[in-house]
């Protein structure tokens, strides 16, 4: 009995040892708003007060990596240069339809709402119709707006094709270069996200005719290979997550003063002005908590939604169950 109590302590004291190990976590995002928890925590390591590393191990660190759109983050974590990323649904369906259901995971819900279709002033784009012979801008072909300008074309009885033609022109473009092709009218409407809607509404004489206020714009993602390498340090990371939006929400004008500053060093641009991120941050919805059950029907519903898109956009053929995509959700930590 004494010597089953001792290896009882050792094995103890040796998963408390390895949960005190430093940890590696490299993330990815993108320079908008509906990805703001991590441009606040990349703001704050700026500022010499990391929040994800308070969190973590000590010794830990936090490797950022930002990207245009969703597809090319994908690419990043299926190709095992980031551990998880901030990304929106169809890129994460499109990933894991790929990969036959056997690599891609949710690890949590983040936001939802913050994105639109813009179109300029003057046009009389009011429905699908109307927009026959024009060009419509999004960020990346096959990201989340991308596939949602051309299900909402194509139910319209639109033909848009894969090559630019068709009755519609889509027109894959990074945020910044969309916004002055649109100021120069070199496009007639853009499907994009948040701060870049307000952007083009209240600078560049833009008019929102479709909003998606219900639908999930972001989720953090993971993969089977990052997991089975480093599944501590990523959970201890969206439970860090998950504690800096909650005080990013109790705080709203600390919130918006870091996104702010750091969408500004992100694109290596003039500061957006803090009015401009208020508007624009009025129009996402940061994901509230919920229980387990409620979670993972909600998102078994968006991701089966998704698919279906995706399917219908023409960029996916095949089919995988979505079950397997939620089964890495990692739980509330408790609101301090």
């Amino acid at each position: 009995m004494r010597q089953l109590s001792i290896i009882t302590l050792l094995v103890l004291a040796s998963i408390l040892d390895a949960a005190e190990e430093p940890v590696t976590v490299r993330v990815g995002y993108f320079p908008n708003l509906t990805h703001s928890p991590a441009i606040a925590a990349r703001q704050l390591e700026r500022e010499g007060s990391d929040w994800h590393l308070a969190h973590l191990p000590p010794g830990s660190k936090i490797e950022w990596r930002c990207y245009n759109a969703g597809p090319s983050a994908m690419e990043a974590l299926l190709a095992g240069a980031i551990d998880l990323t901030y990304v929106g649904p169809s890129p994460v369906i499109n990933a894991y339809v790929r990969t036959k259901g056997k690599e891609i995971r949710i690890l949590a819900s983040v936001a939802h709402a913050g994105n639109a279709l813009v179109v300029r002033k003057g046009l009389n784009l009011k429905t699908q119709k109307d927009f026959i012979g024009r060009r419509v801008a999004t960020p990346q072909l096959g990201n989340t707006q991308d596939i949602d300008a051309r299900v909402w074309l194509k139910q319209g009885g639109l033909k848009v094709t894969l090559n630019g033609g068709g009755d519609t022109q889509i027109v894959p473009a990074a945020n910044s270069e969309l916004v002055l092709l649109f100021s120069r009218g070199d496009v007639d409407a853009a499907w994009t996200v948040e701060p870049w809607v307000t952007r083009l509404t209240t600078e560049f004489g833009g008019e929102i005719l479709v909003e998606n206020k219900d639908s999930i714009i972001t989720v953090l993602a993971s993969s089977q290979t990052a997991l089975s390498k480093n599944k501590r340090g990523i959970e201890a990371f969206v439970q860090s997550h998950y504690l800096l939006r909650d005080k990013l929400l109790l705080d709203k004008s600390w919130h918006e003063k870091l996104v702010s500053t750091g969408i500004g060093s992100e694109t290596r641009s003039a500061v957006p002005k803090i009015e401009l991120i208020s508007s624009a941050l009025s129009r996402v919805i940061f994901d509230a908590r919920e229980d387990d059950a409620a979670r993972k029907t909600r998102l078994t519903a968006a991701f089966t939604q998704s698919l279906k898109d995706s399917q219908a956009s023409g960029l996916l053929n095949a089919d995988a169950p979505i079950e397997p995509l939620l089964e890495s959700l990692v739980a509330d930590p408790v609101p301090r």
